[in-house]
């Protein structure tokens, strides 16, 4: 999930392959926030701001937060 900066509702991102996600709706303004849950225990970890307010597409963005 992402959210774009100053927004609380939370939107769904798709799945492409590996580690490739498709953002639909536009235009896209950052930063953005990306919200990530496990299938398996459900736990969430949520990388506030880490997309940048310049980003662009198929970039790589990196966030010190990991899964214990």
């Amino acid at each position: 999930m992402y959210a774009q900066a100053n927004s609380a509702q939370w939107q769904d991102m798709k799945h492409i392959w590996g580690a490739t996600w498709s953002l639909t709706p536009g235009p896209l303004v950052g930063p953005f926030s990306v919200r990530l849950t496990t299938l398996t225990t459900k736990k969430t970890l949520s990388a506030q701001d880490v997309i940048p307010r310049n980003w662009t597409p198929k970039a790589t963005y990196t966030s010190r937060l990991n899964f214990a």
